[in-house]
């Protein structure tokens, strides 16, 4: 009898853990969702012009947001740190994405985007790689050896071989391995790796905590690794 309500009592107890790590999980799809609409707004709206001269930076991140009907909010403290004068924007750009207008502009006062309650939220390069996400990327497919048997390569051999026979090479296979990936990352993407990024390899696969910028430069590298395939 007291193993039985033992058992309940843990069953009882398990109840809250899984109704809070579902709502964890509908919190996290809910942000990805509205991060991936935003993205998509800035990627499909075409600026034909975009041109300001001495202008706040606030003001022009303002008209990209009206022209792409979405919300951006900048960070007050971080705004506070750029000058007054810094904070002018000189710029004059014809169909262009508005994606890529919003990262031109924000490249010249220095702050970043990152996403947060669901809003494009504008402020510093330290507090956007703060805001992280973690992603599972399933590398075995680059790494794998792919068996296709080449074919040896023949060559004729120096006039003082004496071997007999002629000299046959095959060719060396040489596929990344997912250590060698993990290497490729921190190298080549500019994050706090070891600090507000990590990657782990767990299983063949990769595991990156890192902001939504830094995951999407992975992403990138490694559809490059798979093209190179």
């Amino acid at each position: 009898m007291k193993r039985l309500f033992a058992v309940v009592l843990v069953l009882l107890m398990a109840v809250p853990l899984v109704a809070q790590g579902r709502l964890v999980r509908d919190a996290a799809a809910k942000e990805e969702a509205t991060y991936r609409k935003i993205e998509a707004q800035l990627e499909a709206t075409k600026l034909d012009t975009l041109a300001y001269d001495e202008a706040d930076v606030t003001e022009v991140v303002k008209d990209i947001a009206k022209k792409c009907r979405i919300t951006i909010v900048f960070d007050k403290k971080a705004l506070e740190e750029v000058s007054e004068e810094d904070r002018k924007i000189s710029v004059e750009l014809a169909d262009i994405k508005a994606g890529n207008a919003l990262n031109i502009v924000l490249d010249q006062v220095a702050l970043h985007k990152a996403y947060k309650n669901g809003v494009l939220y504008i402020t510093t390069k330290e507090k956007a790689e703060s805001v992280t996400i973690t992603k599972t990327y399933d590398v075995r497919d680059i790494t794998a050896k792919v068996q296709d048997f080449p074919a040896p390569k023949l060559r004729l051999k120096a006039a003082d071989d004496s071997s007999s026979g002629p000299v046959v090479e095959y060719p060396k296979e040489d596929e990344p391995t997912t250590e060698d990936i993990v290497e490729m990352i921190e190298d080549g993407i500019d994050a706090d790796w070891g600090g507000t990024a990590t990657v782990k390899i767990a299983q063949g696969q990769l595991i990156v905590r890192a902001s939504r910028k830094v995951q999407k430069e992975v992403a990138d590298l490694l559809s490059q690794l798979r093209s190179a395939k």
